[in-house]
């Protein structure tokens, strides 16, 4: 059986100042449904139910974090646990991993 070729998805944080600017970026590079909602439970469930077009195994990079503000930073690590649950809980072969 072939292994299926990782999916890199980078993101640039910098700049970003609000938890709206995650999903601008976030939902499309994923492929998100319209539906989609701009939550921490509405990407958990999105990645354990499979509705984006983008198929595991993904990897998303987000850069330049550390010139994003504090609440963003703060929201980025709780975003990094969803990822996180859903491979502990489901096998969800993605991650978000903060540069």
């Amino acid at each position: 059986m072939a292994r299926v070729p990782v999916t890199r998805i980078m993101l640039d944080a910098a700049g970003w100042q609000d938890f709206r600017d995650i999903y601008a970026a976030l939902l499309p590079a994923l492929g998100a449904p319209d539906w989609h909602g701009p939550n921490l439970d509405a990407v958990y469930d999105a990645l354990v139910a499979g509705h984006y077009r983008i198929r595991p195994p993904i990897v998303v990079t987000v850069q330049a974090v550390n010139q994003a503000s504090q609440s963003m930073r703060t929201y980025l690590a709780r975003l990094v646990t969803v990822f996180d649950d859903a491979q502990a809980q489901y096998g969800i072969d993605a991650r978000l991993v903060l540069a």
